[in-house]
């Protein structure tokens, strides 16, 4: 984790985020404090999202990892930076209105 110093991470409290071997790992490494079972607000997840639906109605799926690295590739580029922002505003205004209780996302 050396070559990652002045980074400042966050984490969703998942499981494999919480495990004793992964704390000791970013023991050096700031990290953000997240509330437990908190909505995810990251909008990395939304595109990913976005990708996979694409693949699965992608007309040939992928066999090799060189033809998925390019399908998502592509997919990837399709995306629109309109269709990342909205979607990510009506998240936010969710979590804001149920006092960032279970908001449907």
């Amino acid at each position: 984790m050396n070559n990652i110093q002045g980074g400042v991470f966050q984490q969703d409290n998942a499981r494999p985020h919480t495990a004793v071997i992964t704390q000791h790992a970013l023991q050096s490494v700031d990290v953000l404090p997240w509330p437990d079972r908190s909505p995810d607000l990251s909008p990395i997840e939304y595109v990913w999202d976005i990708i996979g639906r694409q693949l699965q109605r992608h007309p040939q799926p992928a066999l090799t990892v060189p033809v998925l690295t390019d399908q998502v590739q592509q997919a990837w580029n399709s995306i629109p930076q309109t269709d990342s922002r909205h979607p990510m505003q009506a998240r936010l205004h969710a979590c804001i209105q149920n006092s960032a209780g279970y908001t449907g996302y």
